[in-house]
């Protein structure tokens, strides 16, 4: 019967491939009919871009509508205070990319094996049961209702998964819950040919971040409090956006509004689960340990759960279902250890910027200091080091299937 992949996102996308070119019969479902719907994650981290490399798409990478990042810049009470240059790392550089194009590339992949099969505009409303042990999922598509059965059914149906929420698996959540309205406009004439990610921060004012999209236009994020968006009341948002940014760029904000695009809110929720699999069925990325966008860990992770994922489930899915399910149990137990460190660093990394939020002596203190110490080479080697579990993952993933 062969294997079910519920949700088309970088998890559920890249494991229908991996998977298809192994010779697996794949089922993916997809229950919207685009991918360009919502605002998807855009950052592959060196981790990210070498599970595309490890699947032997880089070249889908370098196909795509990306840009690589050049720097991160800092800016604290409206004053840049540290520039650090990302490195260049050839193939596996950090680089922000249209994540429907690359979605879309690795459909096409899939297709090409005759095994695959892409089920788009079809959605999941209930797991199929046999024995204690799912054995497929009840599908609507328009008005049809009908069954999938497979060997296998893996979630990869994101944050809010249905999967996980038929199968009553349950998602212990973290402290670090939020919301980041992203919105687009023109970028100003400075950040038009460059891509620096640039995080602002002033006391009392929300924090927020920009970089130049792979599109050419400006990405800009506001990160609010839970239910953070309600509380602006009469509020101009736009104008509540741009009060951490330098003069300069909140000037150029504001002067777009016009041509500033609908805005997104994006409702952040972290947090995993303890088990990720019952007989017949595992979860994977966002569904089994969804991430907060600090340091875009969402898709990397996922990327790296198809591959681990990939080299388990290929040689136990034709085998007895007690193998199988031993297989998915080996998956959980070599993916959490990187998921709670990823996890534990994104909150490290968020309570800074709270910090600096809410203490204006240490806002002063790193205005004067940081534009004198960041200049220095060990500084910025320091500062890439401090993260480099977010960047390069922290456990060792590798493909050993053909």
């Amino acid at each position: 019967m062969g294997v079910i992949i519920v949700g088309a996102g970088p998890a559920g996308a890249s494991m229908a491939f991996l998977l298809a070119r192994a010779g697996v019969r794949v089922t993916l479902v997809e229950q919207e009919t685009s991918f360009g719907r919502v605002f998807r994650g855009e950052g592959l981290m060196p981790a990210g871009m070498d599970a595309l490399n490890q699947m032997g798409l880089s070249s889908l990478v370098t196909a795509i509508p990306h840009r690589r990042l050049e720097s991160w810049n800092i800016h604290l009470g409206g004053k840049e205070v540290f520039v650090i240059p990302e490195p260049d790392l050839g193939d596996s550089s950090l680089s922000i990319v249209s994540q429907p194009a690359l979605l879309q590339g690795l459909v096409a992949k899939a297709e090409t094996y005759g095994g695959f099969e892409f089920k788009q505009g079809c959605q999941v409303q209930d797991l199929l049961w046999q024995d204690q042990r799912v054995v497929g999922v009840q599908v609507k598509s328009g008005h049809q209702v009908s069954e999938i059965r497979a060997d296998l059914v893996i979630g990869c149906d994101g944050r809010g998964s249905t999967v996980r929420r038929k199968a009553g698996l349950a998602i212990d959540l973290q402290p670090d819950q939020y919301d980041v309205l992203w919105f687009k406009l023109p970028p100003p004439e400075r950040l038009r040919h460059a891509c620096q990610f640039y995080l602002m921060a002033k006391p009392g004012q929300h924090p927020a971040s920009c970089y130049t999209s792979w599109d050419g236009q400006l990405q800009y994020g506001l990160i609010l409090p839970k239910g953070g968006l309600g509380q602006l009341g009469g509020a101009d948002w736009l104008e509540v956006a741009a009060q951490s940014a330098p003069d300069w760029l909140a000037d150029h904000v504001l002067s777009q509004r016009e041509n500033v695009g609908e805005p997104v809110r994006l409702n952040v929720v972290v947090g995993r689960c303890g088990q990720w699999w019952l007989p017949g069925l595992i979860l994977l990325g966002d569904a089994a340990h969804p991430m907060s966008p600090v340091r875009a860990q969402g898709i990397n992770l996922a990327l790296r759960d198809a591959i681990v994922a990939t080299n388990h489930v290929v040689p136990a899915v034709q085998s007895d279902p007690a193998a199988l399910d031993a297989a998915l149990s080996t998956i959980q137990a070599e993916r959490m250890p990187e998921v709670v460190r990823s996890q534990a660093l994104q909150l490290r990394e968020a309570h800074g910027l709270k910090v600096i939020r809410s203490s204006p002596w240490k806002l002063t203190v790193a205005q004067n200091v940081l534009p004198w110490v960041g200049q220095l080479s060990w500084v910025q080697r320091a500062w890439l080091a401090r993260q480099h579990d977010l960047r390069y993952g922290s456990q060792p993933v590798q493909l050993t299937i053909a």
